[in-house]
């Protein structure tokens, strides 16, 4: 089967995760609009994957804009969308928790709806979660957020939105439970929807977030895999979930974390 026609749109293009999803979707020749908040920085990666790519855009736009959307699909035109791969995203030393949130789940949440119609049959959203969903061990928070997944009321998670950790995890556990609902609405217009739910990855924002955070630095040393992983291990899964190769598969959140929830459980520290 051949991949599905139309551009590959790619936020946080310029990011450790990014960047190597558009390398590897240059390297196919396909269509790209690469989105980022640093324009500098993606104008010199579109630059380098012209020769490569069948033809390579850009948006350099904040995600967070309640115009960001439209500006996708202005910047589209009347280009069908073949994949989407939604990397950008704001870690816990980048901001304070109500500004990760809005960036982290409401912004996807808007740009996941707004671009639903604008698949090409076939196409396929990747959004990116986290190993820290993971580490919501409390029931009555994990219920609070599929809650407010499902109807929008935030009176189970609005006291945690001052923790920048606690705001990013409860985030990134709402990624998926976007991805879970959106399971059908995708289905119903031959189209998927999946998340990749990171470990520790060796990225200049998993660096930095290791660097602050010695909790965190003790958990890499437990890694099964004895090893921090690569932004372009990422990049591989999402290019298979965009492959026909992974056809049958939907609504589901995929670990790429070397082992590390297996090891500590569901019963790991909070985040």
């Amino acid at each position: 089967m051949s991949p599905v026609p139309g551009t590959v749109v790619i936020t946080g293009a310029a990011g450790g995760m990014g960047r190597p999803a558009a390398q590897r979707f240059a390297a196919q020749g396909r269509p790209l609009l690469l989105c980022d908040l640093d324009a500098g920085r993606l104008q010199a990666l579109a630059d380098e994957l012209r020769p490569l790519a069948g033809m390579v855009d850009v948006l350099a736009a904040d995600l967070a804009g309640p115009e960001f959307p439209q500006q996708v699909i202005a910047a589209l035109g009347s280009t069908p969308l073949a994949a989407l791969i939604h990397t950008a995203g704001l870690s816990p030393t980048m901001s304070e928790g109500p500004r990760i949130f809005a960036v982290n789940f409401e912004a996807t949440e808007r740009l996941v709806a707004a671009l639903l119609p604008h698949f090409a049959e076939g196409g396929c959203a990747v959004l990116i979660s986290s190993v820290s969903a993971y580490m919501l061990g409390d029931p009555a928070l994990l219920a609070a957020i599929q809650r407010f997944v499902t109807t929008g009321d935030r009176a189970g998670i609005a006291s945690y939105m001052d923790h920048p950790g606690m705001a990013y995890a409860i985030s990134k556990r709402a990624v998926i439970g976007i991805v879970e609902r959106e399971a059908a609405a995708f289905g119903a217009r031959g189209l998927r929807i999946a998340s990749i739910a990171p470990g520790f990855i060796d990225t200049p924002m998993g660096r930095a977030e290791a660097e602050a955070n010695a909790q965190l630095r003790a958990m890499i040393g437990m890694v099964p895999q004895q090893r921090m992983g690569h932004g372009d291990e990422i990049a591989a899964v999402a290019e298979f979930l965009c492959s026909p190769a992974a056809s049958y598969v939907s609504g589901c959140d995929i670990r790429v974390d070397g082992g590390i929830i297996g090891l500590l459980g569901t019963n790991a520290p909070q985040a």
